[in-house]
């Protein structure tokens, strides 16, 4: 009996210290940032909330099946995938253990999550159920769950590690890439290769503002690629990059080329080979730099009214109204935007919460400016995309320490109780 009374304590020791040691199934932090993601489609897809029974109808899941061969149109698609890409991303890693669990929940929570708002926009006022968007929803948080695998994983190939690494600066890119190379089919025509390089020999001189705005991207770029690869090869992976991506708009059918954007290409590599002399300086130009284009696009063309408009306190009240591919880019262009300064600030030795803080009162001072603007919409959206941005980054941060070992005892405890378990 006492035998069997220590056999059972040792078992139930190691069983503790292997709980304690073995990490749960789920990350708190990329759980927390799926439910918001979570939060914020349902409140995008659902907002204004108007709901009512249809009176002549056969019901959502017969809409929705009824749906199953129509066309959608290409940007209501790529759209409807760009929406659901963040979900894949942070629900893959949400996950620990398993890559083929990982993808499962994805996708799982994925195709919940689309036919659940699918069925509900049928008692939605001006919302149509349709079961093309159910496909591209799905498309989209395969392809959201890929990345973050990718970023997410741990890889012995240099390049996949250093995305591990910086999977924030990544993110970044992937939105400018988003924006800038929007519908992302490519042409063949010899017509269109014309007329998207024709603007750079009718206007090779560009727009002083043109040229500012495009050059600081560009250095903003620069910053992001320094911080993936290798510092001592930016010099070189610039070019590349920018190359490919000016070549890429060549392809892409109505997108153009502009003398801006090609001169403010090569400006920015230059001054970022001089700024290279001023050392740590550079990264505070560059934020400088940047700071400025924001508070000017979202100030532009500085002719104020006398009569002060309405202020939006409803967020993203004008992302769900319009066309949902405009919406799309320009939520991708603005969190290329807002999250590259908060990052910058970060870089350069703001600690994250006051930099978010310090991004998210300047959009705050411009959009209460933005009041005496004709023809804008005055609202806190930006405001509350700087603070969720600031949520992204302390979350995409990889972990610093890894779980403590546990000591030597314990370990000789679960090897005798694992070894006692194996002799039962």
């Amino acid at each position: 009996a006492a035998e069997a009374l220590l056999r059972d304590c040792a078992g139930r020791r190691a069983l503790r210290i292997m709980r304690a040691v073995r990490p749960p199934l789920f990350d708190s932090r990329y759980l927390v940032a799926t439910a918001a993601i979570v939060a914020v489609i349902v409140y995008g897809s659902l907002y204004p909330f108007g709901f009512r029974v249809p009176m002549h109808g056969a019901g959502p899941l017969q809409a929705l099946l009824a749906s199953w061969n129509e066309r959608p149109g290409r940007g209501d698609f790529l759209s409807n995938i760009l929406l659901y890409l963040p979900l894949g991303f942070f629900a893959v890693l949400t996950v620990r253990r398993g890559l083929g669990r990982r993808a499962l929940f994805a996708l799982v929570l994925g195709a919940l999550l689309c036919i659940s708002i699918e069925l509900a926009q049928y008692y939605d006022a001006g919302r149509q159920t349709a079961a093309t968007d159910v496909y591209s929803n799905l498309l989209g948080t395969a392809i959201g769950a890929i990345a973050g695998a990718v970023i997410g994983g741990d890889f012995a190939w240099a390049p996949l590690r250093a995305l591990s690494a910086n999977r924030f600066p990544a993110l970044l890119l992937v939105a400018w890439i988003g924006y800038r190379l929007y519908p992302y089919v490519p042409a063949i025509d010899l017509h269109k290769y014309w007329h998207t390089v024709q603007p750079l020999l009718l206007h090779p001189r560009p727009a002083l503002y043109d040229l500012f705005r495009h050059t600081a991207v560009w250095l903003t770029i620069a910053a992001l690629l320094d911080a993936i690869g290798d510092q001592r090869r930016t010099w070189r992976l610039f070019p590349v990059f920018a190359g490919a991506a000016l070549f890429a708009k060549v392809l892409i059918v109505t997108t153009t080329l502009s003398a801006a954007e090609v001169l403010g290409a090569a400006v920015a590599y230059l001054l970022w080979l001089l700024l290279a002399r001023a050392g740590r300086l550079r990264l505070p130009a560059i934020v400088l730099l940047l700071a400025i284009l924001v508070t000017v696009q979202r100030l532009e063309p500085f002719q104020f009214s006398g009569v002060a408009g309405s202020f939006g306190w409803i967020p993203f009240r004008s992302l769900t109204q319009g066309s949902i591919g405009i919406d799309v880019m320009s939520f991708l262009e603005k969190f290329f935007l807002y999250g590259s300064l908060v990052w910058l600030l970060a870089r350069i030795g703001v600690r994250l919460v006051p930099a978010t803080i310090l991004v998210a009162l300047l959009l705050l001072a411009t959009a209460w400016a933005q009041i005496y603007l004709p023809h804008r919409s005055a609202e806190i959206t930006d405001a509350v995309m700087a603070l969720l941005i600031g949520g992204v980054i302390a979350v995409l941060r990889p972990e610093t320490g890894r779980r403590p070992m546990p000591a030597a005892s314990d370990r000789r405890a679960v090897a005798g109780g694992l070894r006692i378990a194996g002799e039962d």
